[in-house]
């Protein structure tokens, strides 16, 4: 298990996320939990990259940008869009 931090800057972000795109962010949260590679790299000639993104919801409801800090087991997100 990871735990899931979200950065200060973020936080905003997710206060802004319509209602109906709650429910998804919170299974992409729990998702970060236990499998943060799920994402893609942020940088695609670098694959290994522990900078990700997510899209949540059906019908892409939004974004997430995360940091994956292996040696602490820890993701941080860092920006919702």
């Amino acid at each position: 298990m990871y735990r899931v931090d979200t950065d200060a800057l973020a936080e905003p972000q997710v206060a802004a996320l319509p209602s109906h795109a709650l429910p998804s962010y919170a299974e992409l949260r729990t998702l970060l939990e236990t499998n943060p590679w799920a994402g893609e790299p942020i940088n695609k000639k670098n694959p290994e990259t522990p900078v990700r993104t997510l899209v949540f919801g059906p019908h892409r409801e939004g974004l997430v940008a995360y940091l994956i800090l292996e040696e602490q087991r820890r993701v941080d997100i860092l920006e919702v869009l």
